[in-house]
């Protein structure tokens, strides 16, 4: 985790919070969330200032504990104080889609591939949001009510046209 003396991306975090961040990532691409919040926790006790903790236990906030507040302002903390690192990016841009704001989503990952063109983590991760489809009906909002109801009727066909052999669904999604 921690980059060699000397080296870029060099972090000179204490042993503890190093130990601990280590342990929250491992349990966090292990699925263990509520593990790797209590790991990033014990971490950011330790070096509050390190954008790298500050993203993650930011991150967890939102996931396991649902404090937005914090999180937001610690993962958007991390993304601005620190140099803005795929990682610290893509962190942010999960916050925002755990809290429903995907143009905000969208818009940090954008802002990553200005600093990383072809970084392979934030490309998977913009492709990974999609991009919007036009409305059915152009010069209605896109909220409004008959656009809404067009559309999921335009994208439940799609989805059958794209897989003809598939059963239909008994749960009325597509």
């Amino acid at each position: 985790m921690t980059a060699a003396p000397g080296q870029p991306g060099e972090r000179s975090l204490p042993p503890e919070a190093a130990a601990a961040l280590e342990e929250g990532m491992r349990r966090f691409q292990a699925g263990d969330r509520e593990g790797a919040h209590e790991a990033f926790g014990r971490a950011y006790r330790r070096s509050p200032s390190d954008p790298h903790v500050q993203s993650w236990y930011g991150l967890t906030l939102v996931l396991v504990e649902k404090n937005s507040n914090l999180g937001v302002v610690l993962v958007d903390g991390a993304v601005r104080n620190g140099r803005p690192e795929p990682a610290l990016v893509i962190n942010q841009s999960q916050v925002a889609m755990a809290l429903g704001q995907r143009v905000r989503a969208v818009r940090a990952l954008e802002r990553g591939l200005a600093f990383h063109p072809g970084d392979p983590d934030l490309v998977a991760a913009r492709i990974a949001l999609g991009t919007r489809q036009r409305p059915v009906v152009p010069f209605l909002s896109r909220r409004n009510w008959l656009n809404r109801m067009l559309g999921r009727i335009h994208h439940g066909w799609s989805e059958r046209r794209a897989n003809p052999g598939d059963p239909p669904r008994l749960d009325g999604e597509g």
